[in-house]
């Protein structure tokens, strides 16, 4: 695989260890990785910290972290790109008001309670029964809490990265669970489309992907990056 520096792109209420199990499963050490910390409410306040990217590296990011790399495709020089769980078209505006009863809830009751009660809906059904992800997820909603109204604003006020996909001369994977009601997979299929790109889903995960099947994103991530991002036969 690529010897550069793995840039880590998590998402709304999550750390850099929503990656974990993928990258163990990757053999990619965290000394070779550097994360970019979600705490910024608009797309271009991260465009000094990713000019960074150089042509060796990979950005790996998932949900609102694979949402903001994606908005910046048209200018990051990465060797690779994968986008995890996204959804890279503007927000829809049915969910400007559950994104802020979310945000109002997690100021009432503290950010594991109010992303515990759909947290179930988010999960493949292999992974509901699986309460070591539950535990992971709201250990990062605690930590995490302090930059969710940003993140919200961030979510809300993106403008869509398709021309962004579209552009781009970097190889980009588009990984989308089969089960993913947030980031439903037809929604990254279309955008791959727009530049050519490899589109792969994973039958019966949810949208925390890394978490629920990193051995089948590990699988793919490995295939797209020996094999130069080539579309599969």
């Amino acid at each position: 695989m690529m010897g550069g520096q793995w840039w880590l792109l998590p998402g709304t209420l999550c750390t850099a260890e929503v990656f974990a199990p993928l990258l163990a499963e990757l053999g990619v050490s965290q000394r070779d990785c550097r994360v970019v910390r979600l705490d910024r409410p608009a797309v271009e306040d991260y465009a000094a910290e990713l000019a960074a990217i150089r042509p060796g590296d990979v950005v790996l990011g998932f949900s609102l972290g694979a949402i903001l790399a994606a908005h910046h495709l048209d200018h990051i020089r990465a060797g690779a790109v994968i986008l995890l769980a996204v959804n890279p078209f503007p927000d829809l505006p049915e969910k400007r008001s559950a994104r802020l009863a979310m945000l109002e809830r997690a100021r009432q009751r503290g950010a594991p309670a109010a992303l515990a009660e759909g947290l179930s809906s988010q999960l493949g059904a292999g992974a509901a029964d699986r309460p070591e992800i539950r535990q992971r997820i709201l250990a990062m909603a605690e930590e995490g809490e302090a930059v969710l109204e940003a993140q919200t604003l961030l979510a809300l006020s993106r403008p869509g990265a398709g021309r962004m996909i579209a552009e781009t001369r970097a190889r980009v994977l588009f990984l989308s669970g089969g089960a993913d009601p947030t980031a439903p997979p037809e929604r990254a299929a279309s955008a791959a489309e727009l530049g050519g790109h490899r589109f792969q889903m994973i039958e019966g995960a949810g949208h925390y992907l890394p978490l629920e099947a990193p051995v089948a994103c590990a699988r793919h991530i490995r295939d797209f990056l020996e094999t130069g991002g080539a579309s599969p036969c």
